[in-house]
């Protein structure tokens, strides 16, 4: 057994100042829609103090947490997530058409947010247990039902962007793990067609992408959203207006402390924020990738690269979506957008890839 060194410090860094720069980004974001539904410019933000607590929590124990213990649990990790999105199928709470949440009473639960983590602990074992039979189409087929009940349970919750950044996230894992080119490049083909068959069959997704590729033709209709999102980051120019003084965040922009966070940071912050931040997760994708590349365990190797790409895939997605280049699939930017269970997923990400890095050469 290798011997436990100290923790990526790069890592650490980077992980802190994103979710600093993501608290103080939501207080500015968050002000005005919080104050126009809860009567307080900061309810909101608090409630993003309180999971940032627990989640910094739940990132101490999972940097600590032995992960011999982790891998052995993954089949039941697995198991609870199947679960959890069963049970928000059944009783889950139903918010602009779709079921993500399990209301608890003081605050709710996104079980799709947990069946991100476990389905990648999940499969960095069965991928490192199987090794070479991911070339033959046993091996892969076996995989690909597991991605495909989680993704699948997911898709029914009306999720389709969370479902979008999970299964991307165990493509980049069917990579590192050497599944065969053939076979990744029809996945590949297969993926992209489930998605158009899944943005057209429903109304509101065909709205969105026929949005994304003509928003100029309905200013007020459903290309209004990625025009204030545009107008937002043009308007911050170099610098930013300042923080706290964004104009687009006056519910000209909607979702601002969610989905659309990032433009809010670019009229505030301008190019140099949006740059920093660009940078900080390029830095995060850079030691995690490092982690999983010097690490001489396979199943600690596939998943610090499937909690690398958790964060960052994610990540890029968000920032493609609000900056034009992508269709608006409802995808959080980690650290940043209001959500308790995202929050705390993502500290949790942290902490294990940190446990990873104390194992690397």
């Amino acid at each position: 057994m290798q011997q436990k060194g100290s923790v990526d410090l790069w890592l650490l860094l980077t992980a802190g100042l994103l979710l600093v720069i993501g608290l103080v980004s939501l207080l500015s974001a968050s002000s005005v829609v919080s104050y126009q539904e809860h009567g307080s410019a900061y309810w909101v933000f608090l409630r993003q103090l309180i999971f940032a607590g627990i989640g910094v929590v739940g990132c101490i124990i999972a940097m600590v947490y032995p992960l011999s213990h982790i891998k052995k649990l993954s089949s039941l990790l697995l198991l609870a997530s199947v679960i959890l999105l069963v049970v928000v199928l059944l009783i889950g709470g139903e918010v602009k058409g779709g079921k993500r949440w399990i209301d608890l009473g003081l605050f709710s639960i996104q079980p799709s947010e947990f069946a991100k983590i476990f389905l990648i602990i999940f499969l960095a074992h069965y991928l490192s247990e199987i090794k070479d039979q991911i070339q033959t189409f046993k091996g892969l087929f076996w995989a690909l039902v597991f991605m495909g009940i989680v993704g699948g349970l997911i898709v029914l919750g009306k999720d389709l962007g969370t479902a979008v950044a999970l299964m991307g996230t165990c493509y980049f894992m069917l990579i590192a793990a050497g599944a065969k080119k053939q076979h990744l490049m029809i996945l590949f083909i297969l993926g992209v067609g489930a998605f158009l068959v899944l943005a057209v069959i429903e109304p509101y997704r065909f709205n969105r992408l026929m949005a994304f590729l003509h928003y100029e033709d309905d200013p007020l209709g459903d290309g209004y959203q990625i025009i204030q999102s545009i107008y937002a980051l043009g308007s911050g120019g170099i610098l930013g207006a300042g923080l706290g003084k964004s104009k687009q965040k006056y519910l000209y922009l909607p979702e601002n402390h969610t989905d659309f966070i990032f433009p809010i940071v670019g009229e505030e912050l301008g190019f140099i924020g949006t740059f920093t931040i660009v940078s900080l997760f390029t830095i995060y994708a850079w030691r995690g990738l490092r982690i999983a590349m010097r690490s001489d365990d396979l199943f600690r190797s596939l998943l610090a690269v499937g909690l690398t790409m958790q964060i960052t895939f994610q990540a890029f997605l968000n920032i493609g979506v609000v900056i034009g280049l992508l269709p608006v699939t409802g995808i959080t930017l980690p650290f940043f957008s209001y959500g308790g269970s995202s929050l705390v997923v993502s500290l949790v990400n942290v902490g294990l890839l940190l446990n990873l890095s104390r194992y690397a050469n």
